[in-house]
């Protein structure tokens, strides 16, 4: 069993890098389907968004998906992670994190992120690198989710 590695994603696998949100109970909650959010990563990267992949053993396993300017036409945000149900664990969505960040705060000096109120495993992840709670936006994504606003700072 290799360890993670990260690296840009080709447009001819989004649709294998889609199919990473099956068995995910949260994107169900979101409505989010494999389809769709081909469609959506195609258009990222038409937009000049950023797309990373871990692979391990040779097979994607994890996805970042962020806007170098996402957050208020300012800051990077990361608008997805998603780690495979049978990656969890295996470091894929820390060396993800890892490159967002490099990258992030390579152009600016915070990073954003949001998270579901209720979902503590992603929230305990996040504080552990670093993000901090600013804010809350009820029903803003989906009705019924409050979604949490994370930043993190450039460290000095």
């Amino acid at each position: 069993m290799s360890p993670p590695r990260v690296r840009p994603a080709a447009t001819g696998e989004l649709g294998a890098l889609a199919r990473l949100v099956d068995g995910h109970p949260l994107f169900a909650r979101y409505d989010l389907e494999p389809a769709a959010l081909r469609r959506a990563l195609v258009a990222a990267l038409d937009g000049g968004e950023a797309l990373l992949v871990a692979e391990i053993d040779g097979r994607p396993r994890g996805l970042a998906w962020w806007s170098p300017r996402g957050a208020f036409g300012r800051s990077p945000y990361l608008r997805l992670l998603v780690v495979a149900v049978d990656a969890v664990g295996r470091g894929a969505g820390s060396v993800l994190m890892d490159a967002f960040e490099a990258a992030a705060f390579a152009v600016a000096a915070d990073a954003f992120t949001l998270v579901t109120h209720d979902n503590g495993d992603a929230q305990r992840f996040y504080r552990r690198r670093g993000f901090a709670e600013v804010g809350r936006l009820p029903d803003y994504v989906r009705p019924g989710i409050t979604e949490v606003v994370l930043r993190k700072r450039r460290p000095a």
